[in-house]
């Protein structure tokens, strides 16, 4: 297991090999003036503004799109983009990791965990400390923590769940969910962007989520993979000397993973800054011939971060975001609407993110460090 704390972390402001160099003459209508004294750590950090979060809703459509690019589009120039950017990430505000893409082979499972008396925190940061175990949420209700777990294959997702998970300090009960289907992707719209921007700043159109889950990494392209949950918009040539091959090998990899359905990218924010502080869990026990089409209309909707048909009666985990705890009502009615026949076996809570793929969090949703997801570690 590798953990690496966010002060030893580098964010790249640009992708395609280019550095800016300080901006001499910025547009006096720029809205970046607070961008290089906010960079500075020893001063306090404040929420995003309207700007930074038009900047992460583009980059949610196209986590690795030049600044060159969406500068332009968001009316700012492309170094106060990058500058702002930099500043988020410097800060822990705002990331960007790769994720596998929707023909990965891999299997995945929630699990939910009771803690004994007084050891939620060690319990936790016991989990976070597993590469498999991508996300770790402190929840109410029955169970304290709500994780997500991603493996291989089915016998090491089997010993995680039947050894590793269970023998952590302070577990007191478990209970997992296998999944079968992811019915939601990473591509994250926060509303910030009007159709003339989103169309300009979109990416490849995404590749289904349900699609095939058969192809497979080899020692390489892992190692590629690794590399980017560091830094998803890393400049090819810094892969390149990371992983000690050329730079024109590295962008053809990437390209070629990208497009063949293994490889993609996320960006992720402290969502309490950006006007999402409330995240909520909910099991939906859905009409099992109907859960494909139930599962894909939810996990469109702009609200729902996860999306996972599973095993059991309950069989469809939503896990969804809203501006504050009374429009978790206004979710429930939009289930309704979309198929009367879902009912709610379980709604919780999140009291606090622990883990977020891959990233430690402090209360505040910011990203202190890093244990990078790896499917395939022993």
């Amino acid at each position: 297991m590798a953990v690496t704390r966010r002060e030893n972390d580098t964010a790249t402001p640009i992708d395609d090999g280019s550095r800016h160099e300080p901006d001499q003459g910025r547009s006096r209508h720029d809205p970046d003036d607070r961008c290089a004294r906010d960079a500075d750590p020893a001063r306090p950090r404040h929420d995003l503004d309207e700007v930074d979060v038009q900047l992460l809703d583009a980059l949610h459509a196209n986590p690795r799109a030049s600044f060159e690019r969406l500068g332009p589009v968001l009316g700012i120039s492309p170094v106060t983009a990058a500058r702002r950017w930099q500043r988020l990430a410097d800060s822990g505000r705002a990331w960007i990791s790769s994720v596998p893409g929707p023909r990965l082979a891999l299997v995945a499972a929630v699990v939910d965990v009771r803690t004994q008396p007084g050891s939620l925190a060690a319990t936790a940061a016991a989990l976070a400390a597993i590469p498999q175990v991508i996300s770790v949420y402190a929840t109410d209700g029955e169970f304290d923590l709500h994780t997500l777990v991603i493996a291989a294959d089915m016998p090491a997702l089997s010993a995680l769940l039947l050894d590793r998970l269970p023998a952590l300090p302070g577990v007191a009960r478990i209970r997992s969910h296998t999944g079968l289907a992811w019915h939601s992707g990473v591509r994250w719209q926060l509303g910030a962007m009007d159709p003339d921007q989103q169309r300009a700043v979109a990416g490849d159109a995404p590749e289904d989520p349900r699609a095939a889950r058969t192809r497979l990494f080899d020692p390489d392209d892992r190692a590629l993979f690794l590399a980017l949950q560091h830094d998803g918009r890393a400049r090819y040539r810094e892969l390149a000397r990371t992983l000690d091959t050329s730079e024109h090998l590295i962008r053809r990899r990437v390209d070629t993973l990208v497009r063949q359905g293994m490889l993609g990218f996320r960006t992720d924010f402290a969502r309490g800054e950006g006007g999402w502080p409330t995240e909520f869990v909910l099991w939906l026990a859905a009409p099992h011939h109907r859960l494909t089409e139930i599962g894909t209309a939810i996990g469109g909707r702009p609200q729902t971060r996860i999306c996972l048909s599973a095993v059991g009666t309950a069989n469809l985990m939503v896990m969804a975001q809203v501006h504050r705890p009374t429009d978790i009502g206004a979710v429930l009615d939009l289930i309704r609407t979309i198929d009367a026949d879902t009912t709610v076996a379980e709604q919780r809570l999140i009291l606090r993110a622990v883990k977020s793929w891959g990233r430690l969090l402090d209360p505040e949703g910011r990203a202190i460090g890093l244990v990078p997801v790896d499917p395939w570690a022993k």
